[in-house]
């Protein structure tokens, strides 16, 4: 077994190149480019255009990736446009309205069979029966 040379150790840690490029590496002799033009209001699109047109391909997204870490540029919240959802009644009752509406209507009230009504709305989700309003079996 061979011992340990110090010198040949330090002449493979001088010419060491990793294998992976730096971070951004191709795109920094551009930065003063980018930088121009993302003041002059340019999109990350058109940049990656540019710059793929000029023999230096790349994305949109490593432009914008750049923009923010290497040139310093605020990342803006995305503006999430929510699920829109119908807005139904309110399906809470009290006990004393839940047991109103099991007795028989009165002759003022209008009746469930007339056709002209449209039918009541029902909140969505699994329809579950409420154990209070059902009749005891009969033995």
């Amino acid at each position: 077994m061979t011992s340990f040379d110090l010198a040949s150790v330090r002449q493979a840690v001088a010419e060491f190149t990793p294998r992976r490029p730096e971070k951004f590496e191709d795109l920094m002799p551009a930065r003063e480019v980018i930088a121009e033009l993302r003041q002059k209001r340019a999109s990350y699109r058109a940049i990656s255009e540019l710059l793929t047109q000029h023999c230096l391909p790349t994305s949109k997204t490593a432009i914008a990736v750049f923009c923010h870490e290497v040139l310093g540029e605020i990342v803006r919240p995305r503006r999430r446009s929510g699920r829109r959802r119908p807005v139904f009644p309110a399906t809470t009752t009290p006990a004393s309205a839940l047991d109103q509406s099991t007795a028989t209507p009165t002759p003022s009230e209008p009746t469930a069979s007339s056709s002209s009504e449209d039918p009541p709305s029902r909140s969505r989700g699994p329809r579950i029966a409420q154990v209070r309003m059902l009749k005891p079996p009969t033995a």
